[in-house]
């Protein structure tokens, strides 16, 4: 993610590791939840002491004072470097010059960085219309905003070995190899708040399922319905989709209680654990529907 710091430096957040993922991730919320739809506000304070699993590269359009670099330096220590951004434009080696001297002055490594807003030179009319829309203006209209080059795309080694320092380039690759988070790590964690203390979900549910199960046989439970409530509740357990179970009967208890018509639909009238637990009215015990 590329975020601009409010009153600080524009950085570039790469994540080396599943805790750094989370860290980005609750960065973007806060900055998001603090300003309008589709904008944000991103401050100091939203940084942790020690941004953990995160990789940080400061971008050359920062401004580079001692206070910014310290700061960027106890958040980050050994993962910052200066992004070198390099477009084949007309101030190129003065850009690269200006780095070099501020990685010297900070002790920081220098990093080539694309940049890239396209992954093929072609695709530049298509990002002009998407920077004309962002700002609502027309592609005519859009003038500075627009890159004055269609570099900005995914190149080829060969053509970045030309206009980069190798020791930049090879930077590149020491940082690749730190990222090793995958998207694959992830797993949806549902919240706790809908099972009280002492319960796991499955328990809370079975003890829901067997309330709701007194209350619709009164009588007793036919075998027919105990043999899918047991078959129900253990493909549930399998599947683990007990809290999405727990959060239907929330919901639908709270709409219950202030009277606000509710009825679950689809699939859900086949689940004799839907009927059980209230969000049903049918009892698909007395039919043979695929749940």
């Amino acid at each position: 993610a590329e975020m601009q710091i409010e009153d600080g430096p524009k950085l570039v957040l790469l994540c080396q590791t599943l805790g750094g993922y989370q860290t980005l991730c609750q960065l973007i919320t806060a900055a998001r939840r603090r300003a309008k739809k589709g904008q944000y506000r991103c401050l100091h304070e939203d940084f942790p002491d020690n941004a953990a699993g995160l990789c940080c590269l400061l971008c050359q359009t920062s401004p580079t004072n001692e206070t910014d670099i310290r700061w960027l330096k106890q958040v980050f220590l050994d993962r910052l470097w200066l992004a070198l951004e390099l477009h084949r434009g007309p101030d190129d080696e003065q850009v690269l010059a200006d780095l070099q001297q501020q990685s010297i002055d900070h002790g920081l490594p220098l990093v080539a960085a694309g940049d890239v807003h396209m992954h093929v030179r072609r695709r530049r009319a298509l990002q002009d219309v998407l920077t004309a829309i962002r700002h609502h203006c027309t592609v005519a209209e859009a003038g500075w905003r627009l890159f004055p080059n269609g570099e900005h795309h995914l190149r080829i080694r060969q053509a970045l070995a030309a206009i980069y320092p190798p020791e930049a380039l090879a930077e590149s690759l020491r940082i690749a190899a730190r990222c090793r988070f995958s998207l694959d790590e992830l797993r949806y964690t549902y919240p706790r708040e809908l099972v009280p203390e002492g319960h796991t979900p499955t328990r809370w549910l079975r003890h829901l399922v067997e309330q709701g199960a007194t209350w619709r046989w009164p009588d007793g439970v036919p075998d027919k319905a105990r043999s899918q409530i047991e078959y129900e509740l253990s493909l549930i357990a399998d599947l683990h989709y007990e809290s999405y179970f727990l959060t239907v009967h929330d919901l639908v208890r709270f709409a219950r209680s202030r009277s606000i018509l509710c009825q679950g639909r689809g699939s859900a009238a086949n689940s004799i654990v839907c009927f059980a637990l209230g969000v049903t009215e049918i009892d698909p015990a007395r039919m043979t529907l695929l749940f």
